[in-house]
């Protein structure tokens, strides 16, 4: 018979970790474990505080065996997974799939109605075209090409059919991408098992699309930092989050300077070019998932058309816009401790 702690203790061996031990003030030894791997095309962090070291490691392992798992099924690179055959059957046949990816299609089209349409995924042929999501150099496409394939951006040709779950793109050409909210879906999904597990104590950080619950080694609200969007090295800002989600979009995450203009990977979906009107935009909300999708519809509106809308002073937000001048709501400062640490 497979020794299945064995097995366990082997992963956990592979997965690399470090602790550090801290003294809380009801004398209990509290531990920090930190994690780090590369999946969904990013570095994602966990830092753990919890008492029971054994307990901390084997909750990060689930954790991180989830986003895992998350990364085989909705890149659609990845030749078999569920996107991959989606894409591949496009305008030919309906394609079945589990109620988990039904239902995060299903989130995703609702989240384009919500958000003016400026969230799409089937966004994937001008993704692929500029090669952002690939190895490929990036190059500014022609405007025939763009136009080609902007006629196959259309989240309205998505069929769903909730008796069997299948999907079905309308036309031949059509690819989803669901990059776009799946990082911040695993986020989610990454916390929900830690705290299934009793950690309740833990910061999540997939490139930027995080989650945060409860304190960190110093008994206090975890600190979050928000990158300078024109200095890598350098720390813009910082604000105080507890048992939140935030996610940031900027323009420096993938991109490409041609000829003294910065081209990056937030698409407009019905021009297919990259927006202009923000450098970075950071947001919190209840699920990692939608703070990614409102951070992309903030940064393609630009601060003055999100500061006119209804719900913009509900939104904990910190934009800096293209000309570099920062914006905040007042919430984040009072109720959060912002800081501005870097230069303008």
């Amino acid at each position: 018979m497979v020794n299945v702690f064995y097995i366990l203790f082997c992963i956990l061996i592979l997965l690399p970790y470090s602790l550090s031990a801290k003294q809380d003030s009801s004398s209990k030894k509290m531990y920090e474990v930190n994690v780090s791997k590369n999946l969904l095309g990013t570095v994602i962090e966990a830092k753990v505080i919890s008492e029971d070291i054994n307990k901390a490691k084997y909750s990060l392992l689930k954790a991180f065996k989830e986003i895992e798992r998350i990364d085989s099924v909705y890149n659609f690179y990845h030749i078999g997974s569920p996107v991959y055959l989606i894409n591949l059957n496009a305008g030919i046949k309906s394609q079945k799939v589990s109620d988990e990816t039904f239902q995060l299609i299903k989130r995703a089209i609702e989240y384009s109605k919500k958000y003016e349409h400026l969230f799409d995924i089937t966004i994937g042929p001008i993704i692929d075209l500029w090669g952002f999501n690939t190895d490929k150099e990036i190059k500014i496409p022609s405007q025939s090409s763009l136009d080609s394939l902007l006629k196959l951006v259309d989240y309205r040709n998505i069929i769903l059919d909730e008796k069997d779950t299948s999907v079905e793109l309308k036309n031949k050409g059509m690819m989803l991408d669901l990059g776009g909210i799946a990082k911040g879906f695993a986020v989610d999904r990454a916390a929900s098992i830690l705290k299934e597990e009793g950690i309740n104590n833990f910061l999540l950080n997939a490139g930027g699309d995080i989650c945060v619950s409860g304190k960190n080694d110093k008994n206090e609200s975890w600190s979050i930092g928000i990158k300078h969007p024109r200095k890598p090295n350098e720390i813009l800002a910082s604000f105080k989050a507890t048992n939140t989600c935030i996610a940031t979009s900027g323009d420096y995450e993938r991109y490409a300077d041609i000829i003294g203009k910065r081209y990056h990977h937030i698409i407009e979906p019905s021009t297919g070019m990259p927006g202009v009107l923000s450098q970075s935009v950071t947001v919190m909300f209840n699920t990692t998932e939608e703070a990614t999708v409102i951070g992309k519809y903030i940064f393609l509106i630009g601060y003055e058309k999100f500061e006119q809308l209804k719900g913009a002073k509900n939104i904990k937000y910190f934009i800096v816009d293209s000309e570099g001048k920062i914006h905040y709501n007042r919430k984040l400062l009072k109720q959060n401790s912002l800081k501005i640490i870097g230069e303008k």
